[in-house]
């Protein structure tokens, strides 16, 4: 249909590598004065592209982060970097599916890190469920 969008994977590139690393995975209890839980998770991706790609290659790069349908746990981002992308849709699926997204423009022989973290807050009586959208 005019307007539709299609995403087309054709294998798997051999000049393009990408090592994911957890930075910060902790978990703070609440204290004598908090009820509240905090989880932070901070991840870095190394996305390389090899010497021998014949040009520059342009990477769509996806993540995803937790998405809160209780108000009583909140959800927030830390650490992008660099910034995602901004677009109407883009905002849009970070929000309601809990993606998030970078476009980013490698040469040969080139690397690119991506940092992105979450930190989710709530209440100690909540037993909140994380699972895929």
């Amino acid at each position: 249909r005019p307007g539709d969008k299609t995403m087309l994977h054709l294998g798997i590139d051999p000049n393009l590598t990408i090592e994911y690393e957890t930075v910060q995975d902790e978990r703070d209890d609440p204290g004598f004065l908090s009820d509240t839980v905090h989880l932070t998770k901070i991840f870095r991706a190394r996305v390389k592209l090899s010497a021998s790609a014949r040009g520059v290659v342009e990477i769509l790069v996806e993540e995803t982060i937790p998405v809160s349908d209780d108000d009583r746990v909140e959800v927030g981002l830390l650490n992008v970097q660099p910034a995602a992308l901004i677009g109407e849709e883009d905002l849009l699926d970070r929000e309601e599916k809990g993606i998030i997204r970078w476009r980013i423009s490698l040469p040969p022989a080139a690397e690119q890190a991506i940092h992105w973290g979450w930190k989710v807050s709530f209440d100690e009586e909540l037993q909140p469920i994380f699972g895929e959208n």
